[in-house]
Formats: structure tokens, sequence, C-alpha cells
């Protein structure tokens, strides 16, 4: 029997943006992961896309051992934005291509892990 080796990267955390809730159903929803990459996922009317219900998601950083919401940073040149040509944010996606990103920056190798127990 074949087996897979299992990724042990964990989501340390998500959150909604309330104040996007309230607004014709659009949101912004942070993703926190154990290798200290994160990403925000907006669908609003001033996101790239988001008028016509696409998605634009931006990677973040964030130091571990503080309160991400807090700490985090918006990474304007990352190796995964250069691999998919793009600057600063992604923008026009699919719910496939925005799961795609996740997956990406949640694999992502930055060589210092911590997780939430």
């Amino acid at each position: 029997m074949k087996t897979c080796k299992v990724n042990p990267l964990k989501l340390n955390e998500t959150n909604f943006d309330s104040k996007y809730m309230k607004e014709k159903g659009r949101y912004v929803k942070r993703y926190f992961f154990a290798n200290g990459l994160g990403a925000i996922v907006s669908n609003h009317d001033n996101s790239y896309g988001g008028h016509s219900g696409y998605f634009e998601v931006w990677i973040v950083s964030y130091e571990h051992g503080t309160d991400p919401n807090m700490s985090y940073k918006v990474l304007e040149s990352h190796p995964i934005h250069k691999r998919h040509g793009a600057v600063e944010v992604f923008g026009w996606l699919d719910f496939f291509e925005v799961a795609d990103r996740l997956q990406e920056i949640r694999n992502y190798n930055t060589g210092e892990y911590a997780y939430n127990e």
C-alpha cells in the first residue's frame, strides 16, 4: 500500500472582518498559518474583481507568539507572487484559485513553525 507524507502545518486562526459582513454580504477573511505566513481573502466593491463576484488574496506575515491580527504585515513581494506573475495582490480569483493560493501559502517553507495548542 502506498503511503503519503502528512503535512503537519495547521491553520492557526481565521477571522472574519465584521464590518464587511454587514455590507451587501461582502467579506474579508484572514487566515494565519503555522509557518508564519497568512492570507487575507476579500470580496467587496473595492477589491480586485469584487464587484463581479471574484476574490483577491493578499499574502501576509506575522511574528510567532504575537496576536496575528495586530502584528501582521502585507508582503508586497514574495516568491509566490513571482511564480504567478503577480505584484502585491492576486486579483480576479474564483473559489478554486483562492483554495490553490491558500494551500500554496500554507505549504511554503519559511523554516519557522509554531502551533497553537
